[in-house]
């Protein structure tokens, strides 16, 4: 009778388990959001160009998540890990992913390095103000880019890619 009892309780136990690990909820992280896949830019060149994006990505994403909290060390040194990442060089003769990109696109990049600088100097200052001022350059230098990225040629004296109307003012 006893072993009967130990027996039922086991089973009623295993069960209750098995049910509880087949109705759990899954603990799956939804994806992040991506950016589209520009036309005018050869798939080999694109594929090195979202490597290089991932990373960034997910330096950008550690940086909102410093900044907004007034981490100052880890905003200083994420945005010195973005400010250290290597550039691409202006395009040579022969050079064929960077010359596929644009001037403006090395202009953003060299933009985006500064603007990193800077709010290193604002993160170590522990001024709040001026290091959300230079967060918020840095991300419009970010979407400039993005947008040079999915559209083309941008026109130099405005920053706006062809076709596409100048914001608002």
């Amino acid at each position: 009778m006893k072993n009967k009892l130990v027996v039922a309780t086991s089973t009623l136990v295993a069960g209750a388990i098995a049910i509880a690990l087949i109705l759990r909820p899954s603990r799956s992280i939804s994806p992040r959001p991506e950016l589209g896949t520009p036309e005018h830019i050869p798939p080999a060149a694109r594929a090195v160009i979202r490597s290089r994006m991932q990373r960034h990505g997910e330096q950008l994403g550690n940086l909102v998540s410093r900044v907004v909290v007034l981490d100052y060390d880890g905003a200083a040194r994420t945005a010195g890990e973005i400010y250290d990442e290597p550039t691409l060089a202006r395009p040579l003769t022969g050079d064929e992913l960077n010359a596929v990109l644009p001037e403006r696109f090395f202009v953003l990049q060299d933009e985006l390095r500064g603007e990193a600088r800077r709010l290193v100097a604002a993160a170590a200052r522990r001024d709040s103000a001026q290091l959300s001022q230079e967060f918020s350059v840095l991300t419009k230098t970010c979407i400039s880019c993005h947008d040079l990225y999915l559209h083309g040629t941008a026109d130099s004296a405005s920053g706006t890619p062809p076709g596409r109307q100048p914001p608002i003012e």
